[in-house]
Order: structure tokens, then sequence, then C-alpha cells
């Protein structure tokens, strides 16, 4: 199997892992349950998974074409949550989903490889965790939208997206040192094992963070999970690795129009549902009680 295919078969497998995990925790989060027992568990499991696949990926393939495939990850959760939920994806869901994926596909796809490869040093993977721990834990503790939940769902997701975009970039950068190097590049520079250690705890709060978001319902908080998770790595490639766009100022064009249907279709789905939209009840379920207006 050649490196190409490998990363493509990892990415979806990868996908389907975090689209799982994702509804897992989004039902913890819905019963009120605190993270712990068999659906966090699983929840866990999925993540760790999903993260092994991403890696191995991100080790034969293109950064922003593994992400861009990371899209993936709303499209499968939404079917999988409405099955659960013994009801029909909503067509606004769809839309959303649809203008998310799209969007953020062309955006990353009109993304440019540097021309040649280039890694980050340990110092520098370092400093980009410390920068975006940094600002993520400044978005968790903002009051803007903290009697909102939809406002409070995007910027927990936001903040959970960057720690995850942030940890493939390091985790991509891990593995081109290791590839040139082995075992030997932790002691030619030994930052880098600091680094390793950053990208467990980007993940980890990552997950608490996107679980915290999913309080506000599925669909908002991973659209807005998948959208941040790409576009924060995409900067890092354009900014830091020497990425540019293809076809120039056209290039650069289309992706903006791409990053606005993007964020388009996260706004449709942070609509709330109508009464009239809602699910119908499970024979024999007990009848929930009244929601407390924002």
């Amino acid at each position: 199997m050649n490196g190409g295919v490998l990363s493509l078969a990892a990415a979806l497998l990868s996908a389907v892992c975090y689209a799982t995990a994702a509804v897992a925790q989004e039902r913890t989060a819905a019963a009120g349950r605190k993270p712990t027992g068999g659906l966090w568990t699983l929840a866990l499991a999925l993540q760790a998974a999903g993260a092994g696949l991403h890696a191995v990926a991100l080790r034969y393939g293109s950064l922003t074409v593994v992400q861009a495939l990371g899209a993936l990850t709303l499209v499968l959760a939404l079917p999988l949550h409405a099955a659960l939920g013994r009801r029909r994806v909503r067509p606004r869901e769809w839309r959303g989903a649809a203008l998310t994926v799209l969007g953020l596909v062309t955006l990353l796809l009109c993304t440019a490889p540097p021309g040649t490869e280039r890694a980050l040093d340990g110092t520098e993977l370092v400093l980009l965790a410390a920068i975006t721990a940094a600002a993520a834990l400044a978005l968790t503790r903002l009051p803007w939208g903290a009697d909102r939940s939809v406002l409070r769902a995007l910027r927990f997701a936001t903040a959970a997206g960057a720690a995850f975009g942030i940890a493939s970039c390091l985790t991509q950068g891990l593995a081109v040192h290791l590839a040139a190097q082995g075992l030997g590049a932790a002691v030619d520079d030994p930052m880098l094992l600091v680094a390793a250690g950053c990208t467990g705890v980007l993940a980890i709060a990552g997950m608490v963070w996107s679980q915290e978001a999913y309080r506000g319902g599925l669909g908002v908080a991973l659209a807005a999970v998948t959208l941040a998770n790409p576009l924060v790595a995409g900067c890092v490639g354009v900014l830091l690795l020497g990425e540019g766009f293809r076809g120039g100022s056209v290039g650069l064009a289309v992706a903006l129009a791409g990053a606005l249907a993007a964020g388009r279709g996260v706004v449709v789905l942070s609509r709330p549902t109508p009464s009239g939209g809602r699910a119908r009840r499970v024979p024999g379920a007990r009848p929930a009680s009244p929601a407390v207006a924002d």
C-alpha cells in the first residue's frame, strides 16, 4: 500500500472515530451526566483511536488534505446522532453541514503545499502550543455569551478546535523529525520531548472543551470544532511553513469564498430548532421537563 492510499484510509477511519466520539460526548452532556462512565470511556477510546489514525494520515499525507478530509466528521455524526434519537436529519442540518464541509474543503484545497518540506524545531513547536493554550483559555473565560447556550458552545468549540488543530501541527512536526533522525532527534533537540507533552495536553484540553461545547447541542458545536481545527492548522501552514494559495489572487479569492460559506454553515446550524420541528416522542418515554429560557 503506497503512502497516499494509506493516508486516505487512515484519514477516513479517523473521521469515523471522531464522529462516533462526538455523538457519545453529546449524549453524555445532554443527559446532564459528568464526563465519567461508559459513554465517556467510549468517547475517550474513540478519540484516542481517531488521534492515532490521524497521526498516521499526517505522516504519509499532506496536512491540508488530511485536515480537509476531517470535515467528514460532521457529515458522519449528524445521521448517527439522528438515528440514536429515532428521528431524521432535518433539512436545515443537512444545509448547514453541506455549507460547512464544502466551504472548508474549498478553502483548504486552495492552499498549496510549500515547495520544500520544512518542520518547526522543538522550541517553535512549544511556543506555538503555549500561544494556542493561552488564547484558548482566554476564549473560554470570556463573559461574552455566558448566559446563552449557543454562544457559549461556540466559544468552547472554537477553543477545542484550535487545540486539536495545533495538536495536529505538533504531531506532524514531530513525525517529520522522527522520520529524518529517529529517536536521536530528541537528543539533538530536547525541546521535542516537551513538544510531545504539549501535544497530549492540547488533545486532552480539546476533549474537555468540546464536552462543554456539546451542552449547546451537537450540530453547532461539532461544526465549530470542525471549522476551527483545520483553519488554525492552515494558518500555521501559510504563516510558518511556507504554504500559499493555488492560482495566486484568484485562488485567494476562492479560498475566502470557501471560508465565508463554511462560516455561513455554522450560523445555519446554530439557529434554534422551531417547535414544529421537534422529534417525535418515543413511545413509553417520559416527557422532558420544560426548558428554562435563556
